[in-house]
Formats: structure tokens, sequence, C-alpha cells
């Protein structure tokens, strides 16, 4: 059994949850972050900023296309067919369940973040989405030099 197995996380553990989370780390980063913000760590680490191109694909086109990529695989999800066995309907929910047990986390760490940290909750949230500063982070301003 371990071929069907293998074919139903083929089919609905590693591309939809991968698809997902790079959609979700291309709004956090675009958007949330600031595409001026990474631009400006871009040039720091290659020596010249990003164009506009590289810009509306960041901000718009990258998130869009997983997005609708997402979606049109929710909307229709592959028949599973090995051999000539068709897997019963059950293994589709069971697909979705191994699906979402990839990227389930993010959204609780989310709520976490907002139940843990002080103020109002429009100054929870705001302060959710605002990047931390280096005395913020836990290790503080750790740099890295290459020799």
């Amino acid at each position: 059994g371990g071929a069907y197995v293998v074919k139903l996380f083929e089919e609905y553990a590693t591309g939809p949850a991968v698809l997902t989370v790079v959609f979700l780390e291309a709004v956090a980063v675009s958007w949330f972050y600031g595409i001026t913000q990474f631009c400006n760590d871009v040039k720091e680490m290659l020596g010249s900023a990003p164009g506009w191109y590289w810009r509306v694909c960041w901000v718009a086109i990258s998130p869009l296309f997983l997005l609708f990529v997402t979606c049109s695989f929710l909307s229709n999800p592959p028949e599973l067919r090995l051999f000539d066995y068709d897997y019963p309907y059950w293994t589709t929910v069971v697909g979705y369940c191994i699906g979402t047990s990839s990227i389930i986390f993010i959204p609780i760490y989310m709520v976490y973040r907002l139940v843990i940290t002080p103020g109002t909750l429009k100054e929870r949230i705001l302060k959710s989405i605002t990047p931390e500063t280096a005395t913020e982070i836990p290790f503080g301003d750790i740099r890295m030099n290459t020799v």
C-alpha cells in the first residue's frame, strides 16, 4: 500500500501546501514588510536596486498567479488513480487534511501573536504586521560577515 500513500501525498501534501506558503510569504514580504524596504535590502546585498519589473512581479503578478493556481486546485482537485485503482472519495478528504496539516500552524501562530501582544485589537494587528527592529529580535542585532 506504500505506492498508494505516496500518490496521495504527492497530489495533496507537496504542491498545494508549498504554493500556499509561498503565496503567504509573497504577500507578507511585498505588502506588510514593504516593497520599498525589500528593494533596499536587495540593494544592500547586491549593490543595485531591482527595477520596476521586479517590483510589479513581487507585488501583484506573483501573488495573483499563486492565488489562482491554489484556488484552481481547491476548486477542481485531481482525480486519484494509480495503476488500475481509483481512489474512493474519502481519500480526497484525507488528502485535504494532509495538505492542511502543513500550513495550519501559520494561522494558529497569527492568532497566538494577536492574543499575547498587549494593546487594543487595532494596536495588536498593527504591531503584528510591522517588522521587528533589531532590539526586538531575540538575539539582538547579530550580523554575519563573510570572509
